[in-house]
């Protein structure tokens, strides 16, 4: 049986939870995956890094009926990020980032975690559509499969 890496580094070096990735895209459930992010980051001192992933396929295929959604798109991930950030500082958290990056949200968040030693991913558990949800599966669910890191989803 493999336990949880939470709390652990490789190396064999035992610490507490350092950084904590959460992943918004402005619903509620990331709201709510905020807060309780917060808690744990205050508990261990740890960082709190916002990610927002523009996705790209929904990015091309709104292309189709508007110009420059692009940068709407990206527009609406600094302001997610930014209240996200002052939500986390009201908080009372001290090390707070914020990245948005394009691409795949379920492959960037995994890429994101592997490369910046995140010990924890927290997001809210939130599908597309019943249908996409059915047949793709959710961010979520595949973040929480594939993830090297202790994984927490919030509804």
């Amino acid at each position: 049986m493999t336990l949880p890496k939470l709390g652990f580094r490789e190396g064999g070096s035992r610490g507490l939870i350092k950084r904590i990735l959460v992943a918004t895209d402005g619903s509620d459930h990331a709201k709510k995956a905020i807060e309780i992010a917060s808690d744990i980051a205050q508990k261990y001192d740890a960082t709190i890094v916002l990610l927002h992933v523009v996705d790209l396929l929904t990015q091309r295929r709104m292309a189709l009926y508007a110009e420059d959604v692009g940068d709407y798109f990206r527009e609406t991930g600094v302001r997610i990020l930014r209240e996200a950030e002052k939500e986390v500082r009201e908080r009372g958290v001290k090390s707070v980032e914020s990245r948005l990056i394009e691409g795949d949200p379920t492959q960037e968040i995994l890429e994101f975690a592997r490369k910046n030693q995140v010990d924890m991913v927290v997001m809210g558990r939130r599908g597309t559509s019943p249908l996409e949800t059915l047949l793709l599966g959710s961010v979520s669910q595949k973040v929480c499969h594939l993830a090297e890191c202790t994984c927490m989803t919030v509804t």
